[in-house]
């Protein structure tokens, strides 16, 4: 299952190896980090709700995945390319388990009329 694939928790921002990571860095990662978590709690509800789960799956595919670009494209004191894969396939994963519980929670959500014909 794809959910069981999803890290409980983004890793944290590297250690600084010359220069302290900008103000802008690190804000950025913050909110990254609450996003992730908040979505990540909501696939393990036992009760997700379609228009819940929509909700956190358009803020990982928009929210999230901008965040992880502007980190990648930072130039002054860039943040290290395997941290940046690293969150990149956190959030890749989140976004499959979100796409996954929305599909189930939909499914479970629709009545389906169906009266056989004799």
């Amino acid at each position: 299952m794809a959910q069981s694939r999803i890290p409980s928790a983004l890793p944290p921002l590297p250690s600084a190896t010359g220069l302290p990571w900008s103000a802008e860095i690190v804000e950025a990662h913050r909110g990254l980090v609450s996003a992730f978590r908040t979505s990540r709690r909501a696939l393990n509800l036992d009760e997700s709700d379609p228009i819940r789960l929509g909700h956190h799956l358009k803020q990982a595919e928009t929210f999230m995945t901008s965040i992880v670009e502007v980190l990648s494209a930072h130039i002054d004191n860039p943040l290290p390319s395997e941290y940046i894969e690293s969150i990149k396939e956190a959030v890749g994963l989140l976004v499959d388990g979100l796409q996954v519980a929305l599909g189930q929670a939909t499914l479970a959500f629709v009545v389906f009329p169906y009266k056989p014909r004799i």
